[in-house]
C-alpha cells in the first residue's frame, strides 16, 4: 500500500466524523469545521509531499530476484507505433530515431 493510499483513507474517514458531529452535536459544529480545515491543509502537505509515494506495510524480502526484467522479442523494440508521433511520418520498426525529424522514438 502506498502511504498516499492510506491518507486518503484517512481523510474520507475524517470528512465522515465531522459530518456526524455537525448534525449530531450543532454546538460543536464550528470546532469540528475549524478542525476539518485544518486536516484538510495539514494532508494535503502530507499528501503532495516526496515521501507520499513510498510503499508502506510489509517489506519485499524476495531480494533481487523479484526485479522485473525486461520482456524478450518485439516487446523491447524502441517503438511499436510505425509513426513518428512529432512529426508523423512513417517509422521502420525498430528505429531509434525519426528520419525526417530527428527525433528519438518513445519506448513503451
Amino acid at each position: 500500500m502506498i502511504l498516499r493510499t492510506l491518507l486518503t483513507m484517512i481523510n474520507l474517514a475524517t470528512i465522515a466524523v465531522a459530518i456526524i458531529v455537525l448534525y449530531e452535536l450543532p454546538k460543536y459544529a464550528g470546532v469540528a469545521f475549524y478542525v476539518l480545515l485544518a486536516w484538510m491543509i495539514g494532508s494535503l502537505v502530507l499528501i503532495y509531499g516526496p515521501w507520499a509515494n513510498r510503499p508502506i506495510g510489509r517489506r519485499n524480502t524476495a531480494g533481487p530476484a523479484s526485479v522485473s526484467r525486461p520482456l524478450p522479442g518485439p516487446h523491447r523494440l524502441p517503438s511499436d507505433l510505425g509513426f513518428c508521433i512529432y512529426c508523423a511520418a512513417p517509422l521502420a520498426p525498430g528505429a531509434p530515431t525519426c528520419a525526417a525529424c530527428g527525433h528519438t522514438t518513445p519506448h513503451f
